[in-house]
């Protein structure tokens, strides 16, 4: 069963794995028909089964636009990459830096990646318990899948990490409803930065190279390494950092697209160019809902009759339409990034012969990344059956060159970025250009122009140390309200507060 399809089941199958409390007052009521991990775990069905459970956290719940929450509200309103439309309040909060502990985008989404990391922790207390006789082959499958399912759990705690920092309780194994884990402690710092970077380092030994078609999308070793490479970089452990990296490079199992529109129109979905890319299919059978809704959200309302939530910043624009190639053209990661006034800028809902002005007025700028439709994504271009890459080996290049540039090996570094350029033939970058230059070249230009919208600008900033000056810089609406003692995470929810009132919060927030 193709990986792209399996997501459909992870609902029925999480609520299977959540009915696992045995011997307290929590059972007491329970189903006499729900299966408990006794009798669960049994078979390498069963293995595949808890995994699709913990891989469809990366979705995550399609709730009411959820995967659009985190992958394009927490991980790009805050950026300098974005406006947007004064709507939904708890979006605007993040936006205008006045979010407190009691904002919902931040509550749902620590909710969320503690269930998943608690599907992912039933998955290593159980894959064990699968019996081997007779089956020569499921010790291997057992240790790929243990590997897959702590590589999973890295990601989740990953995301607290970057979001929430350091002091955030921390579960290794599955809730069963004692009172310690109705109160667990927070961590003290350093625990979870140790656990995070030992996880994604020994899982790769257990996680193949890679997988057939019909199971792309699910972890290897070297979307470990990528993971890995890209949390040392926001630590500031850039020596490391590079080590992981030169593994995805030397691989040679990656390359880029040539076109680079493909990575995001939905027809060319884990591609060459794709390291770890969230699954959708566009699919909503019974009721289980296969889409993303991102296009609905950042399509504009005029001709295309989407809800218009947000735009590029003028910033953005101004930067994109300066990287050009040598004839002085705009260059595909504009025209695939931004729907504007030009012959040549031609998102989907255009009808043939018709051109900006029959739909938009002048001046105004879209999104066209993640506004997307073709017929074979399903059947309403609303839904969105795209996938959502998170790790491109675009980026991983790019990485790997801002590492040998801070060694001093700015030739080299040179080549690499000059690498992701080509594909769309821009303008390469001079190799007389110093150390100092080269750094803000992948600040300025090269970072924002290729990953716009992809969630790296606002940890890039982060991890740079820029980030008031670039908001002040490129003109973010409340840049004035941003703190960065305050606002480079998110509050802990003032939920927890309730159970827990002896927790620190995160500095700047209330309980």
């Amino acid at each position: 069963m193709k990986l792209k399809n399996i997501f459909i089941f992870a609902s029925l199958v999480g609520s299977t794995l959540l009915a696992s409390c045995t011997g307290s007052y929590l059972d007491e009521d329970r189903n006499p028909n729900a299966l408990s991990p006794s009798i669960f775990w049994k078979s390498e069905g069963d293995i595949f089964k808890g995994l699709t459970a913990a891989y469809a956290g990366l979705q995550p719940t399609i709730s009411w636009a959820i995967p659009f929450e985190r992958y394009i509200v927490i991980d790009n309103y805050r950026s300098d990459e974005l406006d947007y439309r004064p709507d939904v309040g708890s979006w605007m909060q993040l936006a205008m830096y006045n979010n407190e502990s009691t904002n919902s985008v931040g509550r749902t989404e620590w909710r969320n990646l503690y269930t998943s990391i608690n599907y992912c922790n039933q998955c290593l207390d159980h894959i064990g318990d699968v019996p081997e006789e007779g089956n020569a082959g499921i010790k291997d499958i057992k240790a790929r899948g243990i590997a897959e399912a702590r590589f999973l759990r890295a990601f989740y705690y990953y995301r607290i990490f970057i979001n929430y920092g350091e002091r955030v309780p921390m579960f290794l194994h599955e809730i069963v409803g004692t009172d310690e884990e109705f109160y667990p402690p927070q961590v003290e710092a350093g625990v979870l930065k140790k656990f995070i970077e030992t996880e994604l380092s020994e899982c790769q030994s257990d996680l193949p190279e890679s997988w057939d078609s019909s199971m792309a999308g699910r972890a290897t070793k070297y979307t470990a390494a990528a993971l890995l490479g890209k949390y040392y970089m926001f630590i500031g452990e850039e020596e490391k950092a590079k080590t992981e990296f030169a593994k995805v490079i030397n691989s040679n199992r990656y390359g880029l697209m040539e076109n680079y529109g493909d990575n995001f129109d939905g027809l060319h979905k884990n591609n060459k160019e794709s390291v770890l890319e969230v699954q959708f299919t566009g699919f909503f059978d019974g009721g289980h809902y296969e889409y993303n809704l991102f296009t609905v959200h950042l399509g504009p309302d005029s001709g295309c009759g989407a809800y218009e939530e947000a735009y590029p910043s003028n910033w953005l624009f101004e930067t994109m339409k300066k990287d050009v190639t040598a004839d002085g053209e705009y260059t595909d990661r504009l025209y695939q990034t931004i729907i504007f006034d030009d012959p040549k800028s031609r998102p989907f809902y255009y009808d043939e012969g018709a051109s900006f002005s029959d739909y938009h007025q002048p001046g105004s700028i879209y999104w066209r990344k993640y506004v997307t439709y073709d017929p074979s994504l399903g059947d309403y271009w609303d839904n969105s059956g795209f996938n959502v890459p998170l790790i491109r080996y675009a980026d991983i290049l790019l990485l790997y060159a801002e590492c040998l540039n801070n060694e001093g090996n700015t030739g080299e570094a040179i080549r690499y970025i000059n690498q992701v350029r080509n594909r769309v033939n821009a303008v390469p970058i001079p190799d007389t250009m110093t150390k100092d230059e080269v750094l803000k070249h992948l600040q300025d230009i090269e970072r924002p122009c290729e990953l716009a919208l992809e969630g790296s600008r606002w940890y890039d900033l982060i991890r740079w140390g820029i980030i008031k000056q670039a908001l002040i810089d490129h003109e973010k609406p409340f840049a004035n309200n941003f703190l960065e003692t305050k606002h480079i995470r998110l509050a802990i929810p003032h939920d927890e507060f309730l159970m827990n009132p002896d927790w620190v919060q995160n500095e700047g927030y209330t309980k």
